[in-house]
């Protein structure tokens, strides 16, 4: 029986030394308020997990929760990127998700450049980690996805 539980003790160990990081990404903050750019919290949203995936193919790292579960999550609390209380009501759709790691950003329209940012939260602290933070890209309206290969070689060192 010593040995059984024994036996059970270290397979638990081990699968959880072993576990993938659950990271989310949720889509971006439209800080300028213009409801034109909206579509840009999901362009980057969908644009910065297919490029986080494709980061990690082994998949041995993290694991990327797929993006229509965070917006089935996101939707049952009526959470909009465009809401000024968004930032402080997403921890409820993180509690969710069941993740260890969140990505969320910000864009803001500054003269005719959008000034993009990503931060890496823990979950369980509730605080951006100082390190791994994409911050301060400008990029045009056209040249705003070609922010995400920065966005990922900045943050992806913080999701493993």
């Amino acid at each position: 029986m010593k040995k059984i539980i024994l036996v059970l003790s270290l397979l638990i160990a081990a699968t959880s030394l072993f576990a993938q990081t659950r990271v989310a990404v949720l889509p971006f903050q439209n800080m300028d308020g213009n409801i034109d750019y909206n579509i840009l919290c999901y362009d980057l949203q969908e644009s910065l997990t297919t490029a986080l995936i494709d980061a990690d193919d082994s998949g041995e790292e993290y694991y990327i929760v797929p993006a229509d579960s965070v917006e089935i999550v996101l939707s049952e609390l009526n959470l909009d990127p465009s809401n000024p209380q968004y930032k402080s009501d997403l921890w409820k759709a993180v509690q969710m998700l069941n993740i260890k790691k969140v990505v969320v950003g910000t864009f803001n329209k500054q003269s005719d450049k959008f000034l993009i940012n990503a931060y890496i939260y823990d979950v369980k602290m509730r605080m951006a980690y100082p390190n791994n933070q994409a911050k301060d890209i400008f990029k045009t309206r056209e040249q705003i996805l070609e922010a995400i290969p920065e966005i990922v070689s900045a943050i992806q060192p913080g999701l493993k």
